[in-house]
Formats: C-alpha cells, sequence, structure tokens
C-alpha cells in the first residue's frame, strides 16, 4: 500500500501571467520565484502558501475553457510519498493497479513520477531526500 503522507504543492495554469500573480499577491502571498519566458513563451512561477507551494504556469496560446493540454485550471498535484527508493515507489503504483504516465524523473528535491486520475488531472507523487 502507497503510504500518502501530505500534499506538497498544487500547480496551476493561467491564460495571464501577471494578472494571476497580482491577484495572489493582492491576498498577501508571496512569490518565491519567477521564470521565463522561455523559447515557447511558457512562464512560471512559485507561490509560497504556508509550508506548501502554489506551481502557476501561462504560455501565451493558453485560452480559458479548451481542454485538456491548454485547460485553466489546474494544472497537477504532488503527493508526498514515503518510500525507500524510486522502485519502491513504482512498484506500489503498479501494485495499486495505476498506470505511470512519466517517470521516476529527479528533482531537486527527490524523486517524483505523475500519474493521471480518471479526468486527465495530472498527479505527482514525490519522494523527497
Amino acid at each position: 500500500m502507497l503510504r500518502i503522507t501530505g500534499l506538497d504543492h498544487v500547480g496551476l495554469t493561467v491564460t495571464d501571467m501577471d494578472r494571476s500573480l497580482d491577484f495572489y499577491r493582492r491576498l498577501g502571498l508571496e512569490v518565491l520565484r519567477t521564470s521565463g519566458p522561455d523559447e515557447s513563451g511558457i512562464r512560471s512561477a512559485v507561490i509560497k502558501v504556508g509550508a506548501q507551494e502554489l506551481n502557476v504556469f501561462s504560455r501565451p496560446d493558453l485560452v480559458a475553457g479548451d481542454w485538456p493540454e491548454d485547460a485553466v485550471g489546474v494544472h497537477h498535484f504532488c503527493l508526498r510519498v514515503e518510500a525507500g527508493s524510486a522502485g519502491e515507489l513504482v512498484d506500489g503504483v503498479r501494485r495499486a493497479g495505476l498506470e505511470i504516465v512519466r517517470g521516476p524523473t529527479p528533482r531537486r528535491d527527490g524523486v517524483s513520477l505523475f500519474l493521471a486520475d480518471p479526468d486527465g488531472v495530472r498527479v505527482e507523487l514525490q519522494i523527497f531526500h
């Protein structure tokens, strides 16, 4: 059985990064870092929400209401997982009968893999170092 230990962050896809950052700053949240635009026009930001984070993504061709890849709303959410290794995590996911969409992928602070819920929402499972 997987041992989920908490929610790490939520990722949102937005149509207008500046407007979104202004909104969250107005709520009193701190923007920790931003990046982009990259060669595709993609921008991202990390916003501190207590001990968790809100990851925000945008790109020039996003339009509200598009589905599924260009949808505005939840991009993904990440669950912290207690596991001894990436292999143990992969085995646990497979034993649960779930399909891995991407990963395991090394991160700056651990290893993660991605699943998709029945509606296609990306769910990141991450082991932290």
